[in-house]
């Protein structure tokens, strides 16, 4: 799910936004809710601690410099060191520090009031270009699907049919493991078990033989694939 925040210590300037948001997202027609969420937040503490709680409640992060008596770049810059999988633009009345803002990486530096047009640009682009082009695309028996890499915690193969471990819930796919193993990402994946890839974004610890994921569930782990896996997952955390 594509999840945006939004954080202005003006009450105003939200609800324009969180209006403005979801009116480009609905041109998609993508439906509130079930294909993406809109978080709003007044304060960077609020907003921190939501994010903090969960890392992954944010893809897109529409951002004011000066965040009450909070500096934005500084909330910014503390995102960061948590996930860099996540795209920011600085909506702000306050053009003097758009170099600053060069060092968190923003997507984009808007000034108030805000170009309608640009905006709706930078947030299409980015939903179809960085977020639609991280998804895994699944055909099966005329029935399609897409389903976001980073949504994904493990792969299952069990009883001839596929089953896509998400934080949640499991989406069974009726194709095959090996059919499915080319599309899965190395730098994310790895084939730990004949019927399992575990997703290394996921992944808290290897310990022998298991996967411990941040859902809490237990991925195992074959003697014969051990050693690479953990390789791999080492290479994975330098990187």
């Amino acid at each position: 799910m594509y999840h945006i925040v939004i954080g202005d210590d003006d009450p105003l300037f939200l609800e324009e936004a969180e209006r403005l948001v979801s009116a480009c997202m609905d041109g998609e027609r993508l439906e509130c809710g079930k294909d993406y969420t809109i978080d709003c937040y007044s304060s960077a503490s609020s907003m921190m601690k939501a994010l903090g709680e969960d890392k992954e409640r944010c893809q897109l992060c529409l951002l004011d410099v000066e965040f009450g008596k909070d500096n934005g770049l500084q909330l910014a810059a503390a995102l960061r060191e948590q996930t860099e999988e996540f795209s920011l633009i600085y909506i702000t009345s306050h053009r003097d520090y758009v170099f600053q803002s060069f060092d968190t990486r923003p997507l984009h530096y808007l000034l108030k009031p805000v170009d309608r047009g640009k905006l709706e640009s930078l947030i299409r682009d980015d939903y179809r270009h960085r977020y639609l082009g991280e998804k895994l695309y699944l055909k099966a028996g005329g029935k399609h699907m897409a389903v976001a890499y980073q949504d994904i915690y493990a792969v299952e193969a069990a009883q001839h049919r596929v089953f896509l471990h998400l934080r949640e819930r499991t989406v069974e796919w009726g194709g095959s493991l090996s059919a499915l193993a080319p599309e899965l990402p190395v730098r994310y994946f790895c084939r730990c078990h004949n019927s399992y890839f575990v997703n290394f974004s996921h992944m808290t610890e290897m310990v022998r033989y298991e996967a411990r994921l941040e859902n809490g569930e237990i991925i195992p782990v074959s003697k014969r694939l051990y050693k690479s896996a953990i390789e791999q997952f080492i290479a994975f955390l330098k990187n």
